[in-house]
């Protein structure tokens, strides 16, 4: 089967989802046999979703001057070089501060600062920020951010990845899904994927292959 076949599996996935007060992600479920996850196979991808995430996630940027004023502009979670160095006296709002986000960017002149003091907080939860140039489309970079989605494996032989939301259409998602397995499949190759599932938030996964 193909992942241009998947559509019905979504549907299927969307009719066994219980009803939240929230909007459920939808996410794909890759199984491997015969890889080294912490060799060769590592995976540590970033793929942007062509048809979007379906839903709002917060983007936290680290960021002086004009930068820090464009990025206020289209998020709430923006610290200067002054005010990060500042919560990182206190780890627990450093925590909570990251919790609230699904990533960040920084300006690059930053990012040593952000290493040193903020590491490890942002990198076991592998947030650490995107560099972006200052003289760059912020809204942008922000915008693309929030459809980007991480395909970063561990120990185990599989990965989670989420493709979209119960808002978007199965269509949408199948694009979403064939950008995801492209990704995937450039570091483990199909015969080595041994299964595909989709799933909801709080459904039923649903086997695609």
């Amino acid at each position: 089967m193909e992942v241009t076949d998947a559509k019905p599996k979504i549907e299927q996935a969307l009719s066994k989802k219980t009803d939240r007060k929230f909007t459920q992600t939808v996410e794909a479920i890759f199984n491997f046999e015969g890889v080294q996850m912490e060799g060769a196979h590592k995976l540590n991808l970033n793929v942007q979703l062509p048809k979007g995430r379906g839903k709002e996630v917060e983007i936290g940027v680290f960021a002086d001057g004009d930068m820090n004023v464009q990025s206020k502009k289209v998020s709430k979670h923006v610290l200067s070089k002054a005010e990060l160095e500042e919560m990182a006296k206190d780890r627990r709002k450093m925590r909570t501060y990251s919790n609230q986000c699904y990533g960040f960017i920084s300006q690059p002149d930053l990012m040593a600062s952000i290493g040193k003091s903020w590491g490890i907080v942002l990198g076991p939860r592998g947030k650490m920020p995107q560099p972006v140039p200052p003289n760059a489309n912020v809204e942008e970079a922000i915008n693309r951010f929030k459809n980007t989605v991480r395909v970063k494996s561990k120990k185990l032989p599989n990965v989670q990845v989420p493709i979209g939301s119960e808002k978007l259409s199965p269509e949408d998602m199948v694009e979403n899904l064939e950008a995801v397995y492209t990704a995937v499949e450039r570091i483990i190759p199909r015969e080595q994927i041994k299964s595909l599932y989709v799933k909801t938030t709080m459904g039923e996964a649903v086997r695609v292959w």
